[in-house]
This record gives structure tokens, sequence and C-alpha cells, in this order.
């Protein structure tokens, strides 16, 4: 299977269902579906950009996804569930119930699953929910990144405590709390106006609202702080290098990917290769050096199943991805007169 835009999808066979904006509804259009001008069209007006399809020219080709489908419809229904919860207790001025925090507990130990069974490159990282299902798919495919990159660290040099000293004791412990703080880091947003001047209030609103013996400082940490740059020119306290809690660290990296690789009301998904640039630009600024280190080894410009263009122009399909030449991936193309090719290319991020 392979990763299309719409504009080229007429007539292809569906590989992947398109997942409701409510996560307790069925999806939008299930896999097996011939993509007609109509359903195309329909997905358009809900904000869906890019589809899987089944083709010849993708034939065997199987991306992997770092959170499979369904881990993520089954995740997707207790964090729209927790969200849902965590508006009305902040309308109503209380924070987070217990039963909530245990409901996600249970959906970063799945997280944690899939991220423990995931090979260590060309992962697929990013759902194609329709924008209007952007707030809680956000929060998993955040989490989720989040969480691969903390196992990265922790396992290669430990976790930094208050201290500043390393440790390896209850490696899973931290990851969970880590987990926590991604999947409610953008939960202050609830109740706050649609506009930028309030949106920067988020991050202390969200950590108000965990303000409960059910979270552990840290959780409420990462929510906090995520909006923190290494350079200080973040937000909400413009604290700057090791001053940001480590975990905060992580979440700033998978936060500000995700944000730039998700299909949001208003702003169209840009590619893997995009938010992975755009990371590496930060490197030193506005994330710490370390985390983008680790990152730039998990994360590929040119996910397998991805569509790239060439540099003749054609347009190919990503069967293969070498560990140590990521911006070199193997394509498959079509071949004048019939069949494929397939070689690597070196491409511009």
């Amino acid at each position: 299977m392979r990763l299309t835009s719409l504009e080229r999808a007429a007539g292809a066979i569906l590989a992947r269902d398109i997942a409701s904006p409510d996560a307790g509804q069925m999806p939008i259009l299930r896999a097996g579906a011939v993509l007609t001008e109509n359903y195309l069209t329909s997905l358009q007006q809900i904000g869906v950009t890019a589809v899987w399809i089944q083709d010849a020219l993708s034939e065997g080709i199987e991306p992997h996804e770092l959170v499979p489908p369904q881990v993520r419809q089954e995740t997707a229904r207790k964090v729209s569930g927790a969200l849902t919860q965590a508006q009305g207790a902040l309308v109503n001025g209380h924070g987070m119930s217990g039963v909530a925090a245990q409901e996600l507990k249970s959906v970063v130990r799945r997280l944690l699953e899939c991220v423990a069974d995931s090979p260590s490159t060309a992962l697929v990282l990013n759902d194609l929910a329709a924008a209007d299902a952007y707030t809680f798919q956000h929060s998993i495919d955040t989490c989720a990144l989040g969480l691969l990159i903390g196992r990265r660290l922790f396992e290669r040099r430990g976790w930094q405590d208050f201290r500043g000293e390393f440790r390896r004791d209850d490696i899973e412990g931290r990851l969970l709390k880590l987990g926590l703080g991604l999947v409610l880091h953008d939960a202050g947003k609830l109740g706050l106006p649609d506009d930028p001047a309030a949106m920067r209030e988020h991050p202390v609103a969200g950590a108000e609202l965990l303000n409960s013996p059910s979270f552990s400082p840290l959780v409420r940490a990462v929510v906090r702080e995520h909006h923190e740059h290494w350079d200080g020119s973040g937000y909400p306290r413009g604290l700057a290098g090791t001053k940001i809690n480590e975990l905060a660290r992580i979440a700033a990296v998978a936060n500000d990917y995700d944000l730039v690789t998700s299909e949001r009301p208003g702003s169209p998904a840009q590619a893997a290769s995009v938010g992975r640039a755009a990371i590496a630009a930060g490197s030193g600024t506005l994330y710490d050096p370390e985390i983008v280190e680790i990152f730039m080894q998990l994360v590929v410009p040119y996910p397998v199943g991805s569509e790239v263009k060439l540099p003749d122009g054609r347009v190919g399909v990503v069967t293969d991805v070498p560990a140590d030449k990521p911006e070199s991936p193997v394509v498959r193309v079509a071949r004048d007169g019939g069949g494929y090719d397939e070689a690597p290319f070196t491409l511009a991020a």
C-alpha cells in the first residue's frame, strides 16, 4: 500500500479505514471501498487530504505504523472520553478525576507496548484522520512519539533526576509519567477561547487541571513546560536549558513534529521530511540537542509507503529505508512499457 493525495486517488481501492472525528463512531469510510469522485469530494470537505491505497505500484509494501490502526481506534475512544471529562471538570472548576487518570494510564501502557514492539526506524508516525479529529489524534501521536524518544534516551544514558544525576531504575515508571503528560499536554486548551493570546495560557491551565493526587508533579511539569525553549524564548515562564524538566524537553520535540505533520483545521499536514527538517533546525535553540539527536535517529524523512518525487519528475513509492542513509530510500517507480524498477534515490529534504 502507499500514501497518496486525494488528487491521485480517484478509482483506487482504500487500504485503511478513514476514522470518524467522533472517536465513538464507526469509520467514515472502510478499507476496500473504491474511491469514487463523490467519496473524494466528501473526504476533502471534512479535511482529509491523503489516503492509504492499494494498487499495482504499491503491491507488497507494508508500512509499519508506530500506532497500528486497531490500537489507534481503541485508544482514541479512551482519550476522547477523558478529554471530554476534562472539559467538564474545567467548566465546573474541578480537577480531572482519578477514574479518568486510570483510564489514561491504560492508554499509555498500551502505547508503551507499541513502542516496545516497533522496529528501530522507518516508522509511519502520524494518522490520517479528518481534521476535526485533530485534538485526540494529536494526543495519541504525540504520546507515542515522545515515548519512542524517551525509551531510546533512557536506555542509552538513563533518566535525569532533580539533582541532575542519571539513573536507570524504574525506566517504565518514568515513561508512564512522560506518557501521561504527553497525552494530556493540551488539556488546558479545552477551557480557553480560541485565540492566540488565550492559547498561550494553556500550559498553566492544563497543569492546574491536573493538580490532584492522581497525577505526579512530573506529569504536571510536562503539561506546564512543553512550550518552553532550550534558549529561554518559550512560555509560560521563559525557562532555559536543563531548567526545563527533562520530560517536557522530550514533549517539546514530539509535540512540534506532530503539529507540522498532522492535518489540523485550517492547516494542512506537511510531509515527514518537512517536520523532521523543522526539528533539526531548532536544535540548540528551541530544543535540547541531545533529544534532537535521538529524534533524528528514529524519524526518517521518507517512511516506507510514502510517495516521493524523484529528481527527474517521476513519482515513486518508498519500499525500504537504509538505516545508515535515511535520505536515500529505495523507491519503486513504473517503467515505461510496463513493469517496475526499484533503486536508491538521494532526495532533497
